[in-house]
């Protein structure tokens, strides 16, 4: 089953018509191209996921949302939209459009209840953001492990974060999402209130209305140990027996590890980007790793927002005018075998991309991403992660630089389809992934079968979606849907 509806063809009287209602509804709100605040909305981490809109519309208040989806779904308009909060997406269209861009900006309030031990998060936030503003109070949420992440995005589709091991994935640790339905009506959804809507909105993206705030449980704070750490091809393999022992054998549920190995315009480099959640690591937790000669080192204690501002480049301003191709990889643990088959594919693919899109700058990179027990907390949701199966989402990602050849992205979508089966198989091989475990839908490529992420779900989520969406006004929208 396809995950991405076909496109229907909107004629362009249709988007005009679209435009000026919004425009004679809002006109304080609705943006054109050419102005900054247009320019704000439509922007993205990666170029290759931005469309330009017609036009953008920041809505202020859930009934300003509210009256957008009348207009954008009246039955005799139904013109493409796009929903963006930070603007992180992996894939083109998910967040973007080419007809009306609802941007969420302006939903930037952050509440806390002492009382309750929760935190309510306007849609619009990014991580980095919620981070420096909890951090006085000495509380954290179970977010975003780099800058620039917006909220929405990763607590509708999963939620891999910093400290998973000690408190489940982002979606594990919200208790309320406050929702505009396609029908307009202003709903605050809990398990007790609405059970299948909560159920639908861990993990099921953009598929049951717009979201304009999360509540979720907040956990104490201090600061932290960690950084970034840069090694060189010529201690691969010291560095791969090192990072698969840590995996292997870590119990540390505070120790946290990320390793990306990455071809980038010919140079190869291991890039770590090590954690722990405490002033000082216990003697041993890292020790093999830090004994290996590395080009950079930049490890300390610090305050959570400063790590990630230290260890991502300052912001991680996006990667610029680049196609892009992603996917996810279920792997148990990393052993040898596995992570010597990951530096195999950097290398060959990128020499191979190199010399066939001649001229243009290829990145290359292969993620491992090790947990203890990433589902240990599961409280269930879309996105199935039972704690009877543990798997952790190996990221491969290949970059390319844009030229006016459009058979590019073919080239890189079928090239990161190559990579993802062959580190896949040898996971298979080491008894370390299934070929049919559950690709984790923040990762995924965008045409990723439902079934493929959603498992058994599937059929629930395609009941809610109608139930909720009658009219099928969420379809207009990009994405992974439900509903057919």
């Amino acid at each position: 089953m396809s995950s991405v509806p076909s496109a229907q063809p909107v004629q362009l009287s249709t988007i005009q018509r679209a435009h000026e209602l919004l425009i004679e509804s809002f006109p304080d709100l609705v943006s054109l191209p050419g102005s900054t605040q247009y320019s704000s909305d439509i922007a993205h981490w990666s170029k290759s996921c931005q469309d330009d809109a017609i036009c953008s519309i920041t809505p202020q208040t859930a009934t300003d949302v509210a009256n957008i989806l009348s207009i954008i779904g009246r039955d005799d308009i139904r013109v493409p939209f796009a929903v963006k909060g930070g603007g992180h997406s992996y894939n083109s269209g998910h967040s973007s459009t080419k007809g009306i861009q609802v941007s969420m900006s302006k939903f930037n309030s952050l509440t806390h209840d002492p009382v309750a031990n929760t935190v309510t998060i306007g849609a619009g936030l990014r991580w980095d953001e919620v981070y420096k503003l909890l951090e006085p109070l000495g509380i954290m949420v179970v977010g975003g492990r780099v800058p620039g992440v917006g909220i929405a995005g990763l607590s509708l589709g999963g939620g891999f974060t910093w400290k998973t091991d000690q408190f489940g994935l982002t979606v594990d640790t919200i208790v309320a999402h406050d929702i505009v339905l396609p029908s307009g009506e202003f709903v605050h959804v809990t398990e007790e209130t609405h059970p299948d809507l909560f159920f639908a909105l861990k993990g099921g993206f953009n598929n049951f209305g717009i979201v304009t705030a999360f509540t979720y449980e907040v956990h104490p704070q201090t600061q932290v140990y960690g950084g970034s750490i840069i090694f060189g091809q010529d201690v691969v393999d010291e560095f791969i027996r090192a990072f698969s022992d840590f995996d292997l054998n870590n119990k540390d549920p505070k120790a946290q590890l990320i390793v990306t190995f990455a071809y980038v315009a010919g140079q190869f480099a291991i890039t770590t980007y090590l954690f722990y959640d405490g002033p000082t690591p216990p003697p041993g937790v890292f020790d093999k790793l830090l004994s290996i000669n590395a080009y950079q080192k930049d490890l300390k204690t610090r305050s959570f927002s400063e790590f990630l501002t230290a260890a991502f480049r300052n912001g991680d301003p996006g990667i610029g005018p680049f196609r892009t191709a992603n996917n996810s990889i279920p792997i148990v643990k990393y052993t040898v075998p596995i992570l010597k088959e990951m530096v195999n594919q950097v290398l060959t693919l990128g020499a191979s991309l190199t010399e066939k899109l001649s001229g243009s700058v290829v990145i290359v990179t292969c993620s491992a991403e090790p947990y203890i027990a990433p589902f240990a907390h599961s409280k269930g949701g879309a996105y199935p992660h039972p704690p009877t199966r543990q798997v952790t989402p190996a990221s491969p990602w290949i970059g390319v630089q844009v030229s006016n050849d459009p058979s590019q992205q073919t080239i890189i979508n079928n090239a990161i389809k190559q990579m993802s089966h062959a580190v896949q198989a040898k996971a298979v091989e080491e008894g370390q992934s299934r070929w049919d475990d559950l690709l984790y839908p923040n990762y995924a490529s965008a045409d990723t079968p439902l079934e493929s992420m959603y498992g058994e779900n599937l059929p629930r989520l395609h009941e809610i979606a109608k139930k909720v969406d009658p009219r099928s006004v969420m379809r207009l929208a990009g994405g992974f849907k439900f509903g057919q």
